[in-house]
């Protein structure tokens, strides 16, 4: 039985994943932002004989203050964590920021990542096997990290900060497979291609108009998509870093792709970020 974490587990490829690892007779925390979605997943566990392996929390996980409290919620519950499943995504061009100052899409796709990845290292640690998966739009090689001002507190556009997000996102699995670690866990960057979520509701136009073609065009139910994700929980790559568009495998050296996946960039980004940890009054969420 194994013990997993799924943030975004109440609606999409999150959700899927968790009823999935219900069925399997697992053990799953769902971290979800509305109370009604999170109860429908739990009515669907009931429904399946699985309530005991359920449990739901809800929580905004743009908010630093947020991911601390699922940190301490995962850690009560589960002494080791087979499975860290990062799925909790909403896309958005209109640019914003958390109450906390946060550019609202580096807070929810990149630093709420950062800070479950390194936070539950130890119950990671605990596992035989365990494994981390960031569903992202990795593979993909538009947008940059804006390093001069990372936040966008001058302005820049919402898309750019959308973009911005996922290529940190792509940074976040090469610093956290660079690491020093004796256990080796596995960190895999997941892209699902095209698949009909939630996730562009919040997009602005043209983006939006965009987004639903493409889903109209190529969509996948949700159902397909989610399959190379089960395939890889079930048998996870061995290497400390890859990534994947479906089942697609992405040569992250290659000259279309390499760029993104650059060590001194996510040596960087780890730096910039724990200084806004710090900037925060968030020390204590530093990676030991």
């Amino acid at each position: 039985m194994k013990n997993l974490l799924v943030t975004g587990g109440t609606d999409g490829i999150g959700r899927a994943v968790a009823l999935h690892a219900l069925a399997g007779g697992d053990r799953v925390i769902a971290v979800g932002g509305t109370r009604a979605k999170g109860e429908a997943f739990l009515a669907a566990a009931r429904g399946a004989g699985a309530a005991d392996r359920a449990a739901f929390v809800r929580a905004d996980l743009r908010l630093v203050s947020e991911n601390s409290r699922v940190l301490d919620e995962v850690r009560g519950r589960f002494d080791r964590l087979d499975r860290l499943v990062l799925c909790a995504q909403r896309y958005r061009t209109g640019l914003g920021h958390t109450a906390e100052g946060v550019e609202q899409n580096f807070a929810l796709s990149y630093l709420s990542r950062f800070l479950l990845s390194y936070g539950l290292l130890p119950q990671l640690g605990r596992a035989e096997g365990p494994l981390v998966v960031n569903v992202c739009g990795t593979g993909t090689p538009a947008g940059r990290v804006y390093w001069d001002d990372p936040q966008f507190t001058r302005g820049r556009g919402g898309f750019r900060a959308l973009m911005q997000a996922a290529r940190a996102t792509d940074l976040l699995g090469v610093g956290f497979a660079g690491r020093p670690d004796p256990a080796g866990i596995p960190y895999v960057l997941f892209n699902p291609d095209v698949v009909r979520t939630n996730l562009q509701r919040e997009l602005g136009q043209p983006w939006k108009l965009l987004a639903l073609t493409t889903l109209a065009l190529r969509g996948k139910p949700v159902a397909t998509g989610v399959l190379p994700l089960l395939e890889l929980l079930e048998n996870p790559p061995t290497d400390r870093i890859s990534a994947f568009r479906g089942r697609h495998r992405i040569d992250m050296e290659s000259p279309k792709y390499a760029r993104g996946y650059d060590r001194a960039d996510a040596a960087r980004l780890h730096t910039m970020t724990e200084k806004l940890l710090s900037s925060l009054g968030r020390s204590d969420l530093l990676p030991g």
